[in-house]
């Protein structure tokens, strides 16, 4: 453990040159995100307003510096493999499979991104627009909360879904067990449904939406691991 953040505190500068770098290049296109992120995701029947001088601006700043984290997030995430490899706690993990790691997380990553802005995100805000308009109250968001709550939901998403990888490396380094896993089965879904109430709106079918992909990924590593 000591070894994996010593050498994560060696790279502190190639991190941050490149955050640096993603933050410039993503900050330039970061009205285009915006706007395409509107037509995909806000209502028809609700609308967004600019309340305060710096709001947009600020916008497009919490655009590129999610950019920036998610490319450090998976940066880091080699860094760690690859020094645990250096370790000989995997001694067959070689290039090939260090690749391999590579294009699962990123994957993982990736379906957690598309899982949230095609599926969960639209459900979630029509269901949140159906709910206000019942009440009969008009939808208006101002634009830091609603991408607020677009860029939480959706890199969470992707973070929570490198699951099966964390599993897998859990099982490789012996700290558990797949009986062990199935063994505290159910007291894990309920710290998912925790981990979705505490990220999701207060209501039920966000917090289903987020917990469900959990249980399914934490059962497909069990299978995973007792065939591997």
């Amino acid at each position: 453990y000591d070894e994996i953040v010593d050498n994560l505190r060696g790279k502190m500068w190639f991190y941050l040159v490149i955050a640096f770098a993603t933050f410039a290049i993503v900050f330039n296109f970061s009205p285009d995100i915006i706007d395409w992120i509107a037509e995909k995701l806000l209502p028809s029947d609700a609308s967004l307003i600019y309340l305060a001088p710096a709001e947009f601006f600020l916008l497009k700043l919490r655009v590129a510096g999610y950019s920036a984290i998610s490319l450090i997030f998976i940066i880091a995430t080699i860094q760690i493999w690859h020094t645990v490899r250096s370790r000989s706690l995997l001694p067959d993990l070689g290039i090939g499979k260090l690749i391999g790691i590579l294009i699962v997380s990123l994957t993982l990553f990736l379906l957690g991104i598309t899982y949230a802005l095609e599926l969960m995100l639209p459900t979630v805000l029509e269901y949140l627009q159906n709910d206000a308009s019942e009440a009969g109250l008009d939808t208006t968001y101002s634009l830091s909360a609603f991408y607020h709550f677009v860029f939480l939901l959706t890199f969470s998403l992707g973070v929570t879904f490198q699951l099966p990888l964390i599993v897998m490396l859990m099982l490789r380094l012996e700290l558990t067990t797949t009986e062990q896993l199935a063994e505290y089965r159910s007291h894990l879904v309920v710290v998912f449904f925790i981990m979705a109430a505490m990220i999701t709106p207060p209501d039920v079918i966000s917090q289903f939406l987020l917990a469900i992909p959990l249980i399914i990924l934490y059962e497909l590593s069990i299978i995973i691991g007792k065939l591997s």
